[in-house]
């Protein structure tokens, strides 16, 4: 799937696949992946709760749509057998918080917000809010999750 890099450069990331069984690959399937090009351009709160409505809406397309939603928390694993932390979501944080910076640099939010703290906690609602909305087949977790960490990064607003 082609899409463009948090430096604004083309690359190809693999978001995973959907069999007809249901099954679903370690990768992520297109859940991070959709929100990539908002998140490339990302530099505003605006920008942000757009991104996140995307991410919401595919999310209800997959539950509505497929038998299984694409595993957001899927578990690459290194070499030695060990978890390791997935490009897909290494890639979004820094997306994140490349966006967060540029916040940071035009006042939208305050010099003392930490990009890459409020990065890891956007990442981590929606991993976490991803799982528990293909667990329970539905989106309310999501949301709650996305909310919650999007009312964190307002809460460093300059504004």
């Amino acid at each position: 799937m082609d899409s463009i890099d948090h430096n604004g450069e083309d690359s190809s990331v693999d978001c995973g696949t959907r069999s007809g069984s249901g099954a679903v690959s370690d990768l992520p399937g297109d859940v991070l992946a959709l929100g990539w090009s908002l998140l490339s351009g990302l530099d505003s709160l605006e920008d942000l709760v757009r991104w996140r409505d995307e991410i919401i809406d595919l999310h209800r397309q997959l539950i509505l749509d497929t038998s299984a939603a694409p595993d957001v928390a899927g578990r690459a694993r290194d070499g030695d057998g060990s978890r390791a932390a997935h490009p897909v979501a290494i890639a979004t944080r820094e997306a994140l918080a490349a966006g967060i910076e540029r916040m940071r640099e035009n006042g939208e939010l305050a010099v003392d917000a930490d990009p890459a703290r409020l990065a890891t906690g956007l990442t981590a609602a929606l991993q976490g809010g991803s799982l528990l909305t293909r667990t329970n087949r539905d989106i309310a977790p999501l949301g709650a999750a996305l909310d919650l960490a999007l009312s964190y990064v307002r809460s460093h607003s300059a504004r």
